[in-house]
């Protein structure tokens, strides 16, 4: 198999990826889903919608290693 017949096999799985996934990836204006997260000492938890209404919440995630 050479490499332009790869590209076009795989072309078509991900493009059939895309169309199974796009349609479950949030837009613009969604709501983030709710989550709960616990202290450091695992005693106290908050949930993202204890903020619902009240001021923006900016989520940042990332790798600081």
């Amino acid at each position: 198999m050479n490499l332009i017949s790869r590209s076009i096999k795989y072309i078509k799985i991900e493009r059939a990826w895309q169309k199974k996934y796009n349609r479950l990836a949030p837009v613009k204006g969604d709501l983030a889903p709710d989550f709960e997260l616990f202290d450091i000492e695992g005693k106290e938890s908050v949930r993202l919608s204890d903020f619902q209404g009240d001021k923006p919440v900016v989520l940042i995630f990332g790798s600081y290693t």
